[in-house]
């Protein structure tokens, strides 16, 4: 029986450190990273009656935490811990590898003291190691958020014995280790790096027992037809992120399989409010009237899409669908230009790469030219694509449509997802151009509101609505195409590919 998987790849991480940008913004490299990292808790898997898979986030699966418990006054957090969970390097978890890990996020500054922020922990000072087993978090304000923030791959959980060993007085967090050689509690560690592949091996003694897959190598391979050509040959066995399109033809090889999971973020259309007359927000809430949502989804997705009906993803468990006011309605979308005495104009809009994107981008001109709105379409090539993050303005035109070109997300939470793109200030990740003051108050009260949190996630959605600056068409499909043979295969919508799970036949 063969031991060993070869996946096709045309590009390999740099940085194997999630709290570095370069680490954790390469969408393969936070797949890796969770297979020799794990984390305390993750998401389960669900497969719906469409044959479709998707994350349950309400239904959390214990991982390196076997329980957690609210305080009374829900303003602590207290997770035990498995015994008897060793590193690559044979030292058993402990409460001080988890608080050790959170430390270094808040002395970097960077995405794990994001996640903590908007999970409601103020400080490295409110983690405290209860005994070897046990650890708790003091939040500032009551927060349900943090076992789902806590599957997140930053603060990620290290073997801190490890890490402190490859320390200096000039690196005292050991990033520049820890940017080349995991050092984690997972199933795989890193065996080689090249330019050409990313080997990861089994670890011998992991927790939850032997490993079928001995060995995983991610080769890279020049273009995206040539892996697509080694999987079709058999010189590789699974190949991540196929369009739609290679996916159906795909389906026609016998030896091969290809299965669909849903993965943010999805297809959205981006309003810029700064920009005349889209300031005016009857003009947004016209052209959200405008849109042929339906026709997308049958059009650029074939019908293999579902609607998307809030910033939040489909699968939170704050997600509102029922607020949400827009439809296909020419008629609405005509009053609303009158009432605005807007008679047309003419605008651009910037369509990122992602599967079905140009095709819906046309429809979208199509249906716009009804309301006298000339659109005029630019390709964001994927080379020339800019990291949204950072950007001093992440709308890249007056209207943008941002598709699933990735994974996306990692955390379902709804003070996560709405604070990433339209918090308050530094909370806010990609800036795009809105400052919702009554919005940014009802995110604040999100994270205070304890039991209360659906509600005022609820009242939060409905302000972003109503303001119509970003309009969700449908929700992003991800295709994976496999060998018939590789059996137990499970892709989650969050980043992360669990090679711990395949076998082969």
């Amino acid at each position: 029986m063969r031991r060993s998987l070869i996946v096709a790849v045309t590009d390999l991480p740099t940085c194997w450190d999630m709290e570095h940008p370069a680490g954790f913004r390469h969408e393969l490299g936070a797949d890796l990273f969770q297979n020799c990292y794990e984390q305390l808790t993750s998401p389960t898997c669900q497969i719906g009656e469409d044959g479709v898979r998707r994350s349950d986030w309400q239904r959390l699966r214990p991982d390196l935490a076997e329980a957690w418990w609210w305080s009374d006054d829900r303003r602590t957090w207290t997770f035990r811990l498995r015994r008897g969970v060793c590193s690559a390097a044979g030292h058993e978890l402990s409460a001080e590898d988890v608080r050790w890990g959170w430390e270094r996020a808040f002395a970097l500054r960077d995405i794990g003291k994001w996640v903590a922020l908007v999970s409601s922990v103020p400080d490295a000072a409110a983690i405290e190691v209860l005994d070897r087993f046990t650890i708790a978090f003091h939040l500032d304000a009551p927060n349900s958020a943090l076992p789902r923030t806590l599957a997140q791959c930053t603060p990620a959980v290290y073997d801190s014995a490890v890490a402190r060993a490859a320390a200096s007085p000039d690196d005292p967090w050991a990033s520049r280790f820890l940017a080349r050689t995991p050092a984690g509690f997972g199933p795989y560690t890193l065996a080689s790096h090249s330019e050409e592949a990313v080997v990861l091996r089994a670890v011998s003694h992991w927790w939850r027992g032997p490993l079928a897959i001995e060995e995983a190598v991610f080769q890279r391979f020049p273009s995206r037809a040539e892996a697509i050509a080694a999987l079709q040959g058999g010189a590789a066995h699974l190949l991540l992120g196929v369009s739609g399109e290679e996916a159906a033809d795909l389906r026609q090889q016998p030896h091969l399989r290809v299965v669909v999971a849903e993965t943010p973020p999805g297809l959205a259309l981006h309003l810029d409010p700064t920009e005349p007359p889209l300031e005016n927000v009857l003009v947004r809430r016209a052209i959200a009237h405008a849109l042929p949502y339906r026709e997308i989804i049958a059009t650029a997705f074939l019908g293999a899409a579902r609607r998307w009906k809030s910033w939040l993803q489909p699968e939170n468990p704050a997600y509102a669908p029922d607020l949400w006011p827009y439809e296909e309605d020419l008629a609405e979308a005509r009053r609303l230009l009158a009432a605005a005495g807007c008679s047309g104009f003419a605008t651009r809009l910037a369509v990122l790469p992602g599967d079905g994107a140009l095709l819906a981008a046309q429809l979208i001109a199509d249906a716009l030219a009804r309301l006298d709105i000339s659109v005029t379409i630019e390709e964001v090539s994927g080379q020339s694509r800019r990291d949204l993050v950072g950007l001093a303005k992440a709308n890249l035109a007056p209207l943008m449509l941002r598709a699933g070109a990735g994974r996306g997300h990692r955390v379902y939470d709804p003070i996560y997802t709405l604070m990433h793109d339209f918090g308050p200030g530094r909370m806010r990740l990609v800036r795009y151009a809105y400052d919702g003051q009554e919005l940014a108050t009802a995110l604040r009260a999100i994270a205070a509101a304890g039991d209360d949190w659906e509600r005022e996630a609820r009242r939060a959605q409905a302000i972003l609505n109503a303001d119509a600056v970003v309009i969700p068409l449908c929700w992003s499909h991800f295709y994976v195409a496999y060998h018939r043979d590789l059996t137990g295969y499970r892709w989650y919508p969050d980043n992360r590919i669990r090679l711990a799970d395949l076998a082969w036949r």
